[in-house]
């Protein structure tokens, strides 16, 4: 199978953050049909590592006669959705979905927060919490894969609360009417947490907006 990818390989950007879709050149490409070929490339998408073959059998698979055949077949689709060039590389037992060059939506959320929320300026939080429109890979539940559905509802909780971090900071930063707005998404993410809660309160109240506050209040 090999390790390399030829340098020519065109580079696709990758929406993980709400539905899933990619594009090439900015053109929409068509995803395959396959929920499981789709959820195979969103968790390779964001794996950090090389992952074994016998842990995404286990991992999508819940007794198939040959789960093995069935992961070469969906990789073999992942390939044509990637392009001719070679970014699903396996090595030995393993493999590895090579993306670099690519824009992941996901990805660029995560190691920008890894510098600290308060190091981010107010148009890069603006920018990063544009990118999600709903929850990580919407719509890819799977049934029958219990360990897929839990490493998904993990992953969303994690990027929710990158999310919520982006947007409180937005909302503690910028004017009331830009920061109602965000506090709207936040109360909506985050309906149990109760500093979004007061912060909308004092919002509305500062714009004098009382019967709205009353109302957010009952």
């Amino acid at each position: 199978d090999g390790s390399e990818r030829p340098a020519n390989t065109a580079a696709v950007e990758v929406r993980l953050l709400g539905p899933m879709a990619l594009a090439r050149s900015g053109q929409p490409i068509d995803l395959p049909p396959s929920r499981k070929v789709r959820a195979l490339f969103g968790y390779l998408a964001l794996a950090p590592q090389a992952v074994t073959r016998s842990s995404l059998c286990e991992l999508l698979w819940d007794g198939p006669d040959d789960p093995r055949a069935e992961l070469r077949w969906r990789l073999s689709r992942i390939r044509r959705v990637v392009g001719e060039g070679r970014r699903v590389l396996t090595h030995d037992d393993t493999v590895r979905l090579d993306l670099s060059g690519c824009g992941v939506d996901a990805i660029e959320v995560e190691e920008a927060l890894k510098q600290g929320i308060a190091v981010i300026s107010l148009d890069r939080c603006r920018t990063l919490a544009a990118l999600f429109s709903g929850d990580l890979m919407q719509g890819l539940e799977l049934e029958n894969s219990p360990h897929f559905s839990a490493w998904l509802v993990s992953r969303r909780h994690h990027f929710r609360s990158l999310h919520a971090e982006l947007l409180r900071r937005l909302a503690q930063s910028v004017p009331d009417d830009e920061a109602l707005h965000h506090l709207e998404q936040w109360r909506q993410l985050a309906p149990c947490d109760m500093q979004v809660h007061r912060m909308l309160f004092d919002a509305l109240a500062r714009r004098g907006r009382v019967r709205e506050a009353e109302e957010h209040l009952a």
